[in-house]
């Protein structure tokens, strides 16, 4: 009987834990401002963005669906001149090691990708799973946002509302 309380406690333990899991990314969240670093060391900031719509991406080499959205990610770049926004790609690993930087190299990817390495950035705005992806206005809020990948119609169609904003 006594073993039957110990696991029961356990089971609500459990479930109390898991359900504590934090909130979304909100709608019109402040982005912070933000220093973030590329494979090659570069600092790119938020204050440097120019385009009136930012797109920002976060993923990890860890979860395998990056591969799956690289090439939808490289498409959707194509439409940044023409659209006047900026993809920026948001790593959430930790650090990268060598092996990853090569591949970033190799791709030559018409976007930045990042490394939020303490991930500073992600927790500021709520960023639990990845792929997140948020949509940012002029203002810098979030305007639209996304926990998984829907892809590139979804995407430019909050591009598209952001900018006619």
């Amino acid at each position: 009987m006594k073993a039957g309380l110990i696991l029961v406690g356990m089971l609500l333990t459990v479930l109390a834990v898991a359900s504590e899991e934090p909130p979304p990314p909100a709608l019109g969240q402040q982005v912070p401002v933000f220093e973030l670093f590329d494979p090659g060391g570069e600092v790119h900031r938020l204050a440097d963005c120019r385009e009136p719509v930012i797109v920002l991406n976060f993923w990890a080499f860890w979860c395998e669906t990056w591969k799956a959205q690289l090439p939808q990610l490289k498409e959707l770049a194509q439409k940044q001149q023409e659209l006047n926004f900026r993809l920026l790609v948001v790593s959430v690993d930790g650090q990268w090691s060598d092996n990853q930087r090569q591949t970033l190299r190799e791709q030559r990817l018409p976007f930045a990708v990042l490394l939020d390495g303490q991930r500073t950035l992600g927790t500021a705005l709520g960023v639990r799973r990845v792929p997140t992806v948020m949509v940012l206005g002029r203002d810098r809020k979030v305007t639209w946002l996304h926990e998984a990948y829907p892809g590139n119609p979804a995407v430019l169609k909050a591009i598209r509302g952001a900018l006619s904003n």
